[in-house]
């Protein structure tokens, strides 16, 4: 090491985390607790419900001010802190249902574009037959197209050999 040892500076003390959630099970609940936290649960459950509907409904012209007519209406019948979880929660479900979307669009795109690894060009003679069903139609009465090397046509979709026509 050129420079030698670093110096030491004085020690600090780190501020403690700002807005940690705290996940905790509720224990010895009355039955009246346990009624009203079900009662929250399912206002609540509702409130995120329609704001999913209104954010589908919106699809792709989705912009600040329709997201913020959403808040405005929750906050109406929730508190402001429940009304941004509910509508940022909403629009995390919305985009994580259009990525998926995409991929799955992706694939099906991809499956209907053919074979995604053809045969190369320089395939031998022999194996011609398999190239031939990449490049040629079906041809009723001769399958897939030219013989292979060794005089043994190429075999029809049902696996037997088709006849030529006289």
């Amino acid at each position: 090491m050129v420079g030698g040892l670093r110096k030491l500076t004085a020690s600090f003390v780190v501020p403690a985390p700002a807005g940690v959630a705290i996940r905790d099970r509720l224990k010895r609940l009355t039955s009246q607790d346990e009624m009203v936290l079900r009662a929250v649960g399912a206002h609540q459950g509702a409130l995120a419900s329609r704001d999913l509907k209104a954010r589908c409904a919106d699809g792709l012209g989705h912009g600040a001010d329709t997201w913020a007519a959403r808040k405005r209406e929750l906050t109406a019948r929730s508190s402001s802190r429940i009304a941004g979880a509910i509508t940022k929660a909403t629009h995390d479900q919305w985009a994580l249902a259009r990525r998926c979307q995409a991929a799955h669009m992706k694939t099906l795109e991809a499956g209907i574009g053919g074979n995604p690894h053809p045969p190369p060009n320089d395939v031998p003679s022999r194996c011609r037959r398999y190239r031939d069903r990449t490049t040629r139609p079906w041809t009723p009465g001769l399958g897939w197209g030219i013989p292979c090397s060794n005089g043994v046509e190429s075999l029809g979709k049902d696996g037997t050999a088709p006849t030529r026509p006289e």
